[in-house]
């Protein structure tokens, strides 16, 4: 059985899928949109590291070219919890994005390899309750994008995803 919190979790990864493609992005929702990077996995979509696969809550790939740069795609985590997201999300976004932008494909023409289609991952990690300030300094200095949906321009958003009030982690019932 799914708990609230589970359901909630999915709802802003859908919420932000959305956000998302209303922003330009193209939704990358199956291995058969790129094969040669994307895989699929027990619980979603993987992306392919140079040392291991990774799970994105929502990926999505800039439609407009940025010019003298690879195409860009955009890897997002969602934390949905009461607690301030630390250090140790942070790093490991940090860890992932690395992986992911090493990775590389080739194929070969005779007996030279050629490079497949690369591009330019960027993370960005969203939370429901914002960030320690180690979370902040650390991402900051290696370039992770943090959205604190804790604050008051994101009530909206947070209200789609959160319709039913919970008091101590049960639902409260009202009338």
């Amino acid at each position: 059985m799914t708990s609230l919190e589970q359901l909630r979790g999915y709802i802003l990864e859908e919420v932000l899928a959305r956000l998302l493609y209303e922003s330009g992005y193209r939704l990358l929702v199956s291995e058969l949109q790129d094969p040669e990077a994307l895989k699929r996995g027990a619980h979603g979509l993987l992306v392919r590291g140079r040392g291991t696969d990774h799970q994105a809550d929502v990926l999505g790939e800039l439609t407009l070219p940025v010019p003298f740069s690879l195409p860009l795609r955009i890897f997002v985590e969602a934390k949905y919890r009461t607690a301030k997201t630390g250090l140790g999300d942070v790093r490991n976004a940090h860890g992932v994005i690395h992986d992911v932008n090493e990775h590389h494909s080739t194929a070969s023409a005779g007996s030279r390899a050629i490079p497949m289609r690369r591009y330019h991952y960027r993370y960005a990690l969203f939370s429901t309750s914002g960030f320690t300030k180690p979370a902040q300094q650390f991402a900051l200095a290696q370039q992770i994008s943090l959205v604190d949906l804790s604050s008051p321009g994101f009530s909206r958003l947070l209200r789609a995803v959160d319709p039913l009030p919970l008091t101590q982690g049960r639902l409260v019932r009202y009338g």
